[in-house]
C-alpha cells in the first residue's frame, strides 16, 4: 500500500521529464495531496500517537464559557484544544477531527508548494515518502505547523516581519515548534561566503558533539530554565541517547551536494535563504546530537525545507538523461526511507475505518 502510492507519484514524476507542462500542474498537485488527505482521514489506529489523539478527540467536551470547564488533556497547546472543543459542538466522531487536522495540513502544504516549489510533483513525492507518515499520522500538531512553515516561506523571502511574527505566534498555539518559524526568519539573513566556510562549520559542530560540549550546554539550559521550559529537562531524563550512524549519514548525503553546488545555487536568492535555515538546522542537530528524540524533532522541522530545496537543485539539470538519473537517486533514497513503516506494528498493515489494506 505505502509503496504503491509512492510509485504512482513517482510515475507522474518520471512523466514530467517528457511532458514538462505537468511538473507544475496545480491540478495534479491538488489530486495528489487530496489523496494523501483521504488516506490520513480514513486511517484507523495508524501511528504511534493515534490512541492519544483518539482518546482526546473522543473525551473532549464541547467548549463552554462555564468557569468549571476543563480539558481532558492539558498537555496540548491552547489553540489546538479550543478548536477541537469548538468543533465538538458539530461533530462528535473522533474520525472527523483526524480528518479536519489532516485537511489543514494538506491545505497549507498545497498552497506553500504551489507558490514556492520549482517542481510540484517532486515536492509532493519527497513530502509523501519522508515526512507524510510521521506528521500526518503521528505528531499531528507539529505536522500542521510544518505545513504552515512551508506556507510562510513566501513572507521570509519578502522580509515581511509582521506577517511572520503573526504566523509564528498562531502556529505556536497549535504546537510549540511554531516559534521556529520566527527563528527561521532571523537565520535566513545569514549568508555563507564559500564551501570552505560551510565545511569548517560542519567539522566544528561534529567536534562539539563528540567532545560533549553541546551536551553540557544543553543540560545547563534545561536545568536552569526547568520552571519555564519543563519539557527540556524531561527529554534529558527520558531521551538521552546518541543519533544512529544511518541518521547522520542520511543528513550528510543530502548536505554534501548542496555544499558542493552552493556557489552556483546561492545565486538564487530564495535558495540562499532556505539553505541558511536548513543548514543551521543541521548544525543544531549535530551539536546536540545526544538528545535523540528532542533534537530529531527540531531537525525534522527544518528538514521539511527539502521539499523546496531539492526541486531547486533538480531544476538546474538540463539534460533529460541526467534528470532521469537524478530521479532514480531521489526515488531510491525516498523508498529506502519509506520501508521503515513495514517494521512498525503501529503502521503496518494499513488499517482504515473500512478494513485493513496490505
Amino acid at each position: 500500500m505505502y509503496h504503491i502510492v509512492g510509485l504512482l507519484i513517482l510515475f507522474l514524476l518520471i512523466l514530467s521529464v517528457f511532458y514538462s507542462n505537468i511538473e507544475n500542474s496545480p491540478t495534479i498537485l491538488f489530486i495528489v495531496l487530496f489523496c494523501l488527505f483521504v488516506m490520513a482521514s480514513i486511517r484507523y489506529n495508524i501511528g504511534t500517537d493515534y490512541y492519544v489523539y483518539y482518546e482526546f478527540f473522543k473525551s473532549v467536551k464541547p467548549l463552554t464559557l462555564n468557569p468549571s470547564y476543563i480539558f481532558s488533556n492539558q498537555y496540548f497547546e491552547p489553540l489546538f484544544l479550543y478548536v477541537s472543543a469548538t468543533l465538538k459542538h458539530i461533530f462528535d466522531n473522533p474520525i472527523f477531527h483526524f480528518s479536519f487536522w489532516a485537511f489543514l495540513t494538506s491545505m497549507f502544504f498545497f498552497v506553500g508548494i504551489k507558490k514556492e516549489s520549482s517542481h510540484y510533483i517532486m515536492s509532493a513525492f519527497i513530502l509523501y515518502c519522508i515526512f507524510y507518515h510521521h506528521y500526518f499520522f503521528n505528531t499531528i500538531r507539529q505536522g500542521v505547523v510544518m505545513a504552515i512553515f512551508i506556507y510562510s516561506t513566501r513572507y521570509i523571502f519578502r522580509r515581511d516581519f509582521l506577517k511572520i511574527l503573526f504566523i509564528s505566534s498562531i502556529a505556536s498555539l497549535i504546537h510549540s515548534s511554531g516559534f521556529l518559524i520566527l527563528f527561521s526568519y532571523f537565520i535566513s539573513f545569514i549568508r555563507f561566503n564559500s564551501r570552505f566556510q560551510l565545511i569548517i562549520i560542519v567539522v566544528a559542530s561534529l567536534l562539539i558533539w563528540q567532545t560533549g560540549i553541546g551536551e553540557s550546554i544543553f543540560t545547563f539550559i534545561a536545568i536552569k530554565f526547568e520552571g519555564i521550559i519543563p519539557n527540556l529537562y524531561t527529554y534529558i531524563k527520558l531521551f538521552l541517547y546518541d543519533h544512529q550512524f544511518t541518521q547522520v549519514l542520511q543528513r550528510f548525503l543530502l548536505l554534501i551536494p548542496m555544499i558542493y553546488f552552493y556557489p552556483e545555487l546561492s545565486e538564487d536568492n530564495n535558495f540562499s535563504k532556505l539553505f541558511s535555515i536548513y543548514f543551521i538546522g543541521i548544525i543544531i542537530y549535530l551539536v546536540f546530537g545526544f538528545f535523540g528524540l528532542f533534537i530529531t524533532r527540531i531537525n525534522m522541522f527544518f528538514r521539511i525545507l527539502e521539499i523546496l530545496l531539492i526541486p531547486i537543485m533538480y531544476q538546474k539539470i538540463i539534460n533529460r538523461k541526467q534528470k532521469l538519473f537524478a530521479q532514480i537517486c531521489i526515488a531510491a533514497w525516498c523508498f529506502i526511507i519509506l520501508t521503515w513503516v513495514y517494521f512498525k506494528d503501529a503502521y503496518y498493515p494499513f488499517k482504515t475505518i473500512f478494513g485493513d489494506f496490505f
